[in-house]
């Protein structure tokens, strides 16, 4: 394969190859953290229906705004949920990204890639908050700022009154119209609001496109590029700041779910360990073992719980003898007194953690004290 003809592209449309692999890297990014999640999205939902929010890399939620995370209307522009997505937006990027790079330079593309996008968006927000949609919908994807880039060759093709630049705002109208077509088709995949919030935000750059030709090499087209560059690069910190933030409170929720796994396996030992003193029916014993077998069934209580389910299977079929219960009951000891070290050990993990964020604790007390596992 010959990299020439890629070095040139590179060379002669930088901001449009950045913005491309931009787009491609994060989208890279997303699904190699949903393939880790657990079920992990089927090749279907990557290629085609959506691998779910990308709200730990930038999209947008009236939700997130509302709570001052303003910096999405940046980075959603850069998120993408399937094959389908970020491929048909980079196809059509890259015919119209290349094209107005070529006539006004990569830092006026680049200045008009931020105030596309985000003037799209915020038109889209406006609307959906009139409407009142609802706050939880993510968007995302660069459809919004090709929209812009569209409505900018609509309205520069206009005026600029050559019989090549009136097709070319003729062929722009059409993709408007074909897009606003598909949304109304695809109403669940295709944000209208943020199409047309782009496409309105895009009309009035292009009546500048004299202005902008003639500016290409001066300094404030550089300038403008630079401060439109440096608010792009903001938002990715902002929101990687954010990211990591919220990495300790993921880690708490998964701690305390498997904190939460772990007392009520405990408890379920603590309710078998009495069900023996008093020995009655016995036919829901091996199933309610069985539930807990996520937690049971792992570490230094796996063989002690391995050798109670078939005696618990075993009394559900008839009355246990003496020397059963005895041995029964033995096992369930050696579950619970490991289960319970192992339990204050989460325990107390938990509540250090919360401890070291800062994260307030019921009425006011910090000790472990306020959550404790039942009877140890």
């Amino acid at each position: 394969m010959n990299p020439r003809p890629i070095l040139r592209e590179l060379r002669d449309y930088p901001a449009t190859a950045f913005f491309c692999a931009s787009w491609l890297v994060v989208f890279i990014a997303m699904v190699a953290l949903q393939l880790r999640a657990e079920p992990a999205p089927t090749a279907w939902r990557i290629l085609v229906l959506g691998i779910g929010d990308g709200g730990r890399f930038g999209d947008l939620t009236l939700r997130d705004l509302a709570n001052g995370e303003y910096w999405r209307l940046v980075t959603c522009n850069f998120v993408h949920y399937s094959v389908v997505h970020i491929g048909m937006n980079l196809f059509a990027f890259y015919l119209l990204g290349t094209m107005l790079e070529s006539w006004y330079g990569p830092w006026t593309l680049i200045a008009i890639y931020g105030t596309t996008g985000v003037g799209g968006n915020l038109l889209s927000v406006m609307a959906r908050r009139w409407l009142g949609s609802n706050p939880l919908v993510h968007s995302g994807g660069g459809s919004v700022v090709i929209m812009g880039l569209i409505g900018l060759c609509a309205t520069a093709g206009w005026v600029s009154r050559t019989t090549r630049d009136r097709e070319l705002t003729w062929q722009m109208v059409k993709a408007l119209a074909i897009t606003g077509a598909l949304g109304l088709a695809f109403p669940r995949y295709i944000d209208n609001w943020g199409h047309a919030g782009g496409a309105i935000a895009g009309l009035p750059i292009g009546l500048a496109h004299s202005r902008l030709l003639a500016g290409r090499k001066r300094p404030w087209t550089w300038g403008a590029g630079v401060a439109w560059g440096l608010v792009l690069i903001a938002g990715g910190l902002a929101q990687a700041r954010h990211d990591r933030q919220d990495r300790t409170a993921r880690a708490l929720v998964e701690q305390r779910r498997e904190l939460d796994a772990h007392l009520t396996a405990y408890r379920v030992i603590l309710t078998t360990r009495l069900w023996t003193d008093r020995p009655g029916d016995a036919k829901g014993l091996a199933q309610l073992l069985r539930t807990q077998a996520p937690v049971l069934d792992a570490g230094p209580t796996r063989a002690a719980y391995r050798r109670l389910l078939p005696l618990a299977e075993e009394f559900s079929r008839r009355k246990p003898t003496l020397p059963e219960l005895l041995a029964f009951r033995r096992e369930l000891d050696a579950v619970r007194g490991t289960l319970r070290l192992e339990t204050k050990g989460r325990l107390k993990a938990y509540w250090e953690r919360r401890r070291k964020a800062n994260l307030p604790v019921p009425g006011g007390r910090t000790d472990a004290s306020v959550f404790r596992p039942g009877p140890m």
